[in-house]
């Protein structure tokens, strides 16, 4: 058994950085719950707003975590914020799209690539300013 942690988090800013660590199948299913379950909580968490999952240190996912990113996604959009995807293979790409949870109108949250964490964490940032400029009082 390993001693790596499923998810790496880092924060900046109103952002919690994920960054998964696979493959899944070296962890135990309560690993990858527990997992799961503090993003979540930081995710809820006074000031945070957006969700980023940096890939570079995962290069596949199953359905096991299309279904938190699913989750995990929604409750972003809990918070009026988004979620940013970064360093995705294109198997994974492939997988999302043939999943239609990119480009779909008829989902109720949306997955943004971006080629790097820097370009993914400025787009980030702009909504976060675009959304305080929306907000009554400003």
């Amino acid at each position: 058994m390993t001693n790596r942690q499923v998810f790496e988090f880092e924060f900046t800013n109103d952002v919690v950085i994920v960054i998964p660590h696979g493959p899944f199948m070296e962890f135990r299913d309560s690993d990858i719950r527990d997992a799961y379950n503090e993003t979540y909580r930081l995710l809820g968490e006074s000031g945070m707003r957006h969700l980023l999952v940096d890939f570079s240190e995962f290069d596949y996912f199953g359905s096991t975590f299309v279904g938190i990113l699913f989750r995990l996604s929604k409750k972003a959009r809990s918070n009026n914020g988004e979620t940013a995807l970064c360093h995705l293979s294109n198997t994974m790409r492939d997988m999302l799209k043939n999943l239609m949870l990119l480009e779909n109108p008829k989902i109720d949250f949306a997955l943004t690539l971006f080629p790097t964490r820097d370009a993914a964490i400025q787009h980030l940032s702009e909504a976060s300013e675009r959304l305080q400029d929306n907000e009554p009082g400003n």
